[in-house]
């Protein structure tokens, strides 16, 4: 009886330990890794296998390495590699594999789901680079063959197995190990070696997965398990997202963030539930207890980060919605007045993307309209969700027209979905307040002096009042500054023994702001909450494209011409730089600004605070 072993064929290319395919997946990153797994499983039970939730289960557990299939063959590679001439980078790796063979025991996390499980077709797939074989392309969240490779950077010994069971009881096995070339008795071998019965390629035409009876324990123990049809992915050797403080509960806690803040759309829905299991501590995610695991993780450090998932979480179950027809397809739109700022955020098949849509829906398409948050949810089995699916990336974190090809079907696809993403804006914009062109008013206690003009609107019952306003803050060089140019506070020390270093302030708290995209002109009130020995404003463009401004050259910033605090004229450093000087605590502050650009179209400005501190004040 075969029981497959782990072949590194012959080839006549080289490749690296630093493999492109694990590279693009961003590291050890729990969300990216998460997502990807989470959706694929996902995928598999709601679209594939047609079931009304899909179960998923993350199982942390320790095995033998003698247990491990094909384990003598990977010694036996890790022993030609060595021989071969190593990068340092290589050197650091190969090092990191032999420590996790030192030991006797290996960590082993596994994923099992309730889906249609793997055949021969989706084996082929997974073991290919870039072949995506979803029998449902179109509602499909990744693809099988390239999202599954970010499974790779959370193994030691970069490799991952693979199991499948089908509704009918047949079990199938393979598995993967991303190695580098290396020679043996002078051929030259793949770097990526297969699980399998014979050294053949792997082809749908080709029997030469392990079947039945001949899978290894390690994984035919998890495969009876499974009550109808399912999957695993086991990943050998898990390093616990790199993390060197390797506690349970932390790190059933970052799982629990990645996926409850990821999967909160589907979740919420009832359409996905989600068990951590370890030892004796488990911890289950469903649409009951979905918003304390939620609450209970902001601490962690995992992506979307809290506070933007808490905005639309929330907007999930407080804000109005609405059904739109577009001309690729239907999309719920979930919607609400803001205090703060606009924001908009997509997620597609339940799973989030982000925050930053293109053109026309971009946030600074609504800068005459009041600020609100709005989530946007494409309809499963619609063109429109196809579409975003290809302006995303490979790991479904984002979204670029330019993704499209350069060609007629890819021109034509953009131009499909720009006219989709037309249909939602002109709704939100209908529906969404407008703002006073010629003035405003924010709500902010304990301030003395109007907001420019008079203007009352009235604010809707649901919308929390006198909500404070995070500040963005630069971590930046600022020059120290010379001369004596007019102060706008009248307060301000002119001494030359500033640091150069623009400190993060935090101590504005009530903040209003607008900016008139026509006159170029840029209107912020706010109250400091304690002193700044020198404030500095900056100004900053956002096109809803690119979160940073890194994209734009001299002519496209947001040159500052002219700004004026409280009547009197400030100082402008580097032309986007407004110098303030010394603020009281509690003093309140308004301020015109004159702006140049050559950005055309719609545009967001964000502010952020500073302050050059005085060497005498630092010590």
């Amino acid at each position: 009886m075969n029981n497959g072993k782990l072949i590194f064929s012959k080839t006549d290319s080289q490749s690296g330990l630093t493999n492109a395919s694990i590279s693009v997946s961003n590291d050890k990153d729990s969300s990216v890794v998460i997502r990807e797994l989470l959706q694929n499983s996902f995928d598999s039970a709601i679209d594939d296998a047609k079931r009304e939730q899909a179960e998923v289960k993350f199982i942390i557990d320790m095995i033998q390495k003698s247990d491990i299939p094909g384990i003598i063959e990977y010694e036996n590679t890790i022993n030609a590699i060595e021989k071969e001439r190593l990068s340092e980078q290589e050197k650091d790796i190969l090092s990191a594999i032999k420590e996790e063979l030192s030991q006797e025991s290996i960590s082993i996390m596994y994923v099992v789901d309730n889906g249609i499980g793997f055949n021969q077709e989706t084996l082929v797939g997974i073991l290919s680079d870039g072949i995506s074989v979803k029998s449902d392309p179109v509602n499909s969240g990744g693809s099988y063959g390239n999202g599954h490779f970010s499974a790779f950077n959370i193994s030691n010994l970069r490799y991952v197995l693979y199991g499948g069971k089908s509704s009918d009881g047949e079990t199938i096995c393979s598995g993967q190990a991303l190695l580098r070339t290396h020679r043996d008795n002078g051929t030259l071998r793949n770097g990526a070696g297969f699980l399998r019965i014979k050294d053949e390629p792997i082809i749908e035409e080709n029997d030469i997965f392990l079947k039945g009876e001949v899978i290894p324990g390690i994984i035919s123990s998890e495969l009876d398990k499974i009550r109808d049809s399912g999957a695993i992915v086991a990943i050998v050797g898990f390093n616990f997202f790199g993390k060197d403080n390797i506690d349970r509960e932390s790190i059933i806690n970052l799982m629990s963030s990645s996926v409850a803040r990821n999967f909160f759309v589907a979740i919420s829905q009832g359409l996905l539930k989600v068990d951590i299991i370890w030892d004796d501590k488990s911890i289950f995610i469903n649409q009951e207890n979905l918003e304390k695991i939620f609450f209970d993780t902001k601490q962690e450090k995992s992506e979307p980060q809290f506070q933007v998932a808490e905005r639309f979480y929330n907007l999930l179950y407080k804000g109005h919605h609405q059904v739109i027809e577009t001309k690729e397809g239907e999309v719920t739109v979930y919607y609400l007045e803001s205090d703060s700022s606009t924001k908009l955020a997509l997620c597609r098949n339940g799973m989030w993307i982000n925050d930053s849509i293109p053109s026309p829906l971009n946030r600074g398409s609504f800068s005459s309209n009041k600020p609100f948050s709005a989530l946007i949810l494409p309809n499963r089995d619609t063109h429109l969700s196809q579409l975003i699916k290809g302006a995303e990336g490979n790991l479904h974190r984002d979204l670029r027209l330019n993704r499209f090809p350069n060609n007629k079907i890819g021109k034509e696809k953009r131009k499909r979905l720009q006219e989709a993403l037309q249909d939602i804006k002109d709704f939100l914009s209908n529906i969404i307040v407008k703002n006073d062109s010629e003035s405003f008013d924010v709500s902010i206690p304990e301030l003395s002096i109007n907001m420019i003009g008079d203007a009352r609107v009235k604010r809707r019952s649901e919308r929390k009042s006198n909500k404070l306003k995070k500040t963005k803050v630069p971590k930046r060089a600022i020059d120290s500054i010379e001369g004596k140019a007019e102060d706008g506070k009248g307060k301000k020390d002119k001494s030359k023994d500033k640091r150069r270093i623009g400190n993060p302030f935090d101590g504005v708290g009530k903040i209003g702001k607008r900016h008139d995209p026509q006159k170029k002109e840029a209107y912020i009130r706010f109250v400091v909450d304690k002193r700044a020995t020198n404030l500095l404003l900056s100004l900053r463009l956002d096109d809803g494209t690119d979160p940073t401004c890194d994209t734009y050259t001299m002519s496209d910033r947001l040159l500052i011409k002219n700004a004026v605090c409280n009547g009197k004229k400030c100082q402008i450093i580097d032309n986007d730089t407004i110098d303030i000087g010394k603020v009281d605590r509690g003093e309140a502050l308004d301020l015109k600004i004159d702006y140049e650009t050559n950005i055309k179209g719609n545009y967001s400005v964000d502010y952020e605070f500073s302050n050059s501190a005085l060497k005498k004040d630092s010590k």
